[in-house]
């Protein structure tokens, strides 16, 4: 690792300095030796690719010895400006650019160009593209290209154009209309066959009141196209001269974010031009008529996924309201297909229902989506179907919404689709595939790629495998691969090829046999645990090694293609590739292995959850007791509740699937594994909002104790259910689960357990408005907790009682309680409980009249939650909006507006209300409060 203040530019002339003082990097080559080495910042790059790099095709005899020298030259040259470890280190068979703490533009670039497409302030997102487009200082990599690296340079090249489209779609959503007309004048003069930049400025142009003018830059750009090419411009440019021709009104800012959730296409889609035409020309059916449907089906890997995010990009212009996606996971190897309720959960999200308001029943969930898609044009595709069941309630009912699906079956029930049948492709454009992926230069003219293809069947995902062989391997000619492929040993295995699905498997076990025995068997464990996406901290405790041998080995694999690092430290794999694992390790190894390692990750999951249970509440030590006791993995540090709500945020995903898997470990152990983890997890998915998690994980639970008959594992379920579901605005239900799980804990003589579904079935009466039996139930629960000495739980219990006083109009009983309960919390260190006390202290105190006093309140339970160093929550945002309250109590109009504007945000970004409801927050001098703060409070 080298100290900070190493900085390297490659946007532009190649410059490096260490601590601001100029490094200088020598002649030509070495230059190249070290832009090469960037443009694989952290990766070994091997002596050949270094030398093609810098001589191309005609390396002199001493190349190695020179690149030596050029290496010695670049070392120096750092150590020399004082830079004091080594920068360049040596590998097996070539070299590798440390890069920690080391700051490359080209790195900073994709930074700053990625975290704006995370923002949902246009204004922020703005900025940061501003100042990723501003670290260029010329052509990248200017004079030092070679053909070895041309695909690189234009990389980059490709990087700075697609920031500038994402930085001029924002301006122009702004209003910015006239502001970057000059911009993009630039750049389409420099980019003339641009077609999204020249659309963007025409609209520029349009909006500026320069219609003729809008109109001479489609038809230049027509004839620009026609000349260079021999096409005709596309939709876009086309729709836009209409439009302008027309004088229809095109919006200069819409007043929520449209969702754009289409996956990147894939830059190397080749051929079915028929398929792409056939499936645009019915999404973009000029006459609007009742849920057109396009259902794109074919064996796994033959390019389904990839032609219809391929078509919605196509078309995404077509639909102003908006694009969706969801993975249904309908043939995803033994991972359950995502079920029609939490995909409409999702799909409701994205068009601004808070997480709150989504119904729990499936059908009035279903309604809900077809009343908000009923006027909307929008595109929704749904990948990976498993059948026409699943896809039925995701059908959106505008006229104008159009919808593709993507599934192995001919989706023959499903009423009014359209089929689109895949097969493999024609030969042609099976060696165009090849050579888009290994680059057209070394395809050549004989007829080894054509064997190459013939050999994978014409299957995409077979020739795409058979590429990144070449590709990892320079040295190989397409001759060398062909003949590995046609090889006796192979033979059978190559005939299962050309059959389908089986030749995927064939072509995995071609780059598995590669791998070193740590790696293979790093594959094999690592897919036997049943989750959309594994951590490295999980793959270690499957592979029962250490966290940087786990990540060093699933490195490797990501290098063969055989994983797919989509985050940092998590990785996933495609469905087909996850089986083939899977059937190595019941082919290499023996049952007790694979049944070990498996448990091993589990308990990891369970001594994580425990220890996130731990950090957010002492006093709920209870939940962690759940058999089993003895653990055969650590699980992970969680130093705070920051790390605690990331772990939760990034397994959010995962902990049904673990759940699920846990429960069927084995007849006796699995279901208790499974009750364990739910019992300590619920309580950090609680104060995350994570509630619709929450409830999947008590249904899971709850069906395995149902087969074990166990009482605890039913009142964990149930506890966990009911929870969940008073939490969405359910009590009926939900008291009905959390009076079983009450009934449970008491028959197995667990105290606190009781304690807590008291409590629980307090809140659940008070949100019924049975006041009578709310504070029976706090009493009872008072009395049980300062009889078995949880102190948090009772100061909890107390506020409860509170809450419920303030609904019967008893204010003196309310703040009396809150008082109790603050005397309580005080001495503690849980600050999350003493935050909500002293927050409804506040309250009471200002209902009862004492603004002055319920400010004091107010300020000091917002200082008591910084203290705790963890995310905002949503407790914060109901701080902010009692200090509203209380400020305009006292007269202060601007300062009660910034409290509840503040509020406001805090709940859009923890997903609790929409946008829309954040800007009527924003436009109102006393607005009214959302449903989670009443519900609250």
């Amino acid at each position: 690792m080298v100290e900070a203040g190493v900085e390297i530019r490659v946007l532009g002339p190649v410059e490096a300095t260490v601590a601001g003082q100029q490094v200088s990097l020598g002649g030509r080559r070495s230059q190249q030796v070290l832009a090469a080495l960037l443009i694989e910042t952290g990766r070994p790059q091997s002596a050949e690719q270094l030398i093609d790099a810098v001589w191309d095709d005609n390396p002199p005899a001493s190349a190695r010895t020179q690149l030596s020298i050029h290496v010695s030259t670049l070392r120096r040259a750092f150590a020399g400006a004082g830079c004091r470890h080594e920068l360049i280190e040596t590998t097996s068979n070539g070299y590798r650019l440390d890069d920690q703490e080391v700051r490359i533009d080209l790195v900073e670039a994709e930074r700053l160009q990625a975290e704006a497409q995370l923002r949902s302030d246009l204004e922020e997102a703005a900025d940061l593209l501003r100042a990723a487009l501003a670290l260029w200082r010329g052509a990248a990599l200017e004079d030092l290209s070679t053909r070895a690296m041309a695909a690189a340079v234009q990389r980059v090249a490709e990087l700075r154009l697609s920031i500038a489209e994402q930085l001029y779609d924002i301006e122009l959503t702004l209003g910015r209309h006239r502001q970057s007309i000059g911009d993009l004048t630039a750049l389409v003069t420099d980019q003339p066959l641009r077609e999204h930049l020249r659309a963007q400025l025409m609209t520029a142009l349009w909006r500026s009141g320069r219609s003729a003018e809008a109109l001479e830059c489609y038809r230049y750009g027509a004839q620009v196209l026609i000349d260079e090419l021999g096409i005709e411009p596309g939709p876009e440019l086309r729709d836009l001269e209409q439009a302008v021709l027309s004088g229809s009104v095109r919006p200069a800012r819409r007043e929520t974010l449209v969702p754009a959730e289409l996956p990147l296409g894939v830059p190397t889609f080749t051929g079915r031009e028929a398929q792409v035409g056939r499936v645009r020309d019915l999404l973009t059916t000029a006459e609007p008529q009742a849920a057109v449907i396009v259902a794109v089906a074919g064996p796994g890997g033959i390019g389904k996924s990839e032609l219809a995010v391929h078509a919605g990009h196509l078309v995404a212009d077509s639909f102003p309201d908006g694009q969706l996606y969801v993975d249904l996971r309908g043939s995803t190897a033994d991972v359950e297909p995502l079920d029609p309720a939490e995909a409409l959960a999702r799909l409701l999200r994205s068009l601004g229902a808070p997480d709150g308001s989504i119904p729990v029943d499936p059908d009035e969930a279903a309604a809900r989506f077809r009343s908000m898609t009923n006027e909307l044009q929008l595109l929704v595709v749904l990948d990976n179907a498993l059948d026409a069941a699943q896809v039925e309630p995701l059908i959106p009912a505008g006229r104008s919404c159009r919808t593709i699906v993507t599934s192995r079956r001919i989706l023959s029930g499903l009423v009014g689709a359209v089929h689109e049948p895949l097969e493999v492709l024609p030969a042609a454009e099976a060696v165009t595939l090849l050579g888009r992926l290994v680059g057209p230069a070394r395809i050549g003219h004989g007829g080894a790629a054509a064997e190459i293809v013939r050999l994978c069947g014409g299957l995409p995902l077979a020739i795409s495998i058979a590429a990144s062989r070449l590709i990892s391997r320079p040295s190989w000619s397409l001759q060398t691969l062909a003949t590995r492929l046609a090889a006796a040993h192979e033979s059978r295995r190559l005939a299962e090829l050309q059959t389908g699905d089986r030749g995927v498997r064939a072509s995995f076990q071609v780059s598995y046999q590669e791998l070193g025995i740590a790696q293979q068997r790093m594959f094999r464990l690592s897919n036997l645990i049943e989750v959309p996406d594994v951590d490295v901290r999980v793959a270690a405790a499957l592979a029962d090694v250490d966290t940087a041998s786990a990540e060093a080995l699933l490195e490797d694999l990501v290098d063969v293609q055989l994983l797919e690092s989509h985050r940092p430290g998590r990785y996933r794999t495609h469905d087909l590739l996850r089986l083939f694992g899977r059937e190595r390790a019941r082919a290499e190894d023996a049952e007790p292995v694979r049944r070990h390692a498996v448990r091993r990750a589990l308990h990891g999951y369970l001594a994580t959850a425990r220890t996130a249970c731990r950090r957010l509440n002492a006093d709920a030590v209870w939940r962690t007791e759940v058999e089993p006791r003895v653990l055969d993995a650590e699980g992970i540090e969680l130093r705070d509740r920051d790390e605690v709500y990331d772990w939760l945020d990034a397994e959010a995903a995962n902990l049904s699937a673990v759940v699920r898997q846990a429960s069927n470990l084995d007849r006796s152990a699995g279901p208790a594994l499974a009750a364990a983890i739910c019992s300590a997890v619920g309580l950090g998915l609680a104060l995350r909002g994570r509630h619709r998690d929450k409830l999947r994980l008590g249904e899971l639970v709850l069906a395995a104790a149902e087969r074990t008959g166990e009482p605890l594992q039913k009142a964990v379920a149930h506890e966990t259910i009911g929870s969940a579901l008073v939490r969405c605005g359910d009590y009926g239900v939900g008291l009905t689960h959390l009076t079983r799980a009450q009934a449970s804990y008491r028959a197995i003589g667990n105290e606190a357990g009781e304690a807590v579904q008291l409590a629980a079935l307090a809140s659940a009466y008070r949100l019924l408005e049975r006041y009578d039996e709310s504070i029976a139930h706090s009493r009872q629960a008072i009395e049980l907790n300062r009889r078995i000495g949880r102190p948090t739980a009772l100061a909890d219990s107390l506020t409860s009682l509170g809450l419920t006083y303030r609904h019967v109009g008893r204010p003196a009983d309310e703040i009396r309680a809150h008082s109790e309960a603050l005397a309580i919390a005080e001495p503690l260190e849980e600050t999350n409980w003493l935050t909500n006390i002293i927050c409804n202290l506040a309250e009471a105190t200002r209902l009862a009249g004492e603004p002055e006093q319920a400010l004091a309140y107010f300020q000091r339970a917002h200082q008591v939650s910084r203290r705790s160093e963890a995310a905002e929550t949503s407790l914060d945002a109901e701080i902010w909006w009692g200090l509203g309250r209380t400020h305009a109590d006292l007269g202060s109009a601007r300062t009660a507006r910034s409290c509840w504007q503040r509020s406001g945000a805090i709940l859009t970004e923890l997903g609790l209300i929409t946008a829309g409801e954040q800007q009527a927050i924003e436009g109102s001098e006393t607005p009214v409060p959302p449903d989670l703060i009443g519900r609250n409070t």
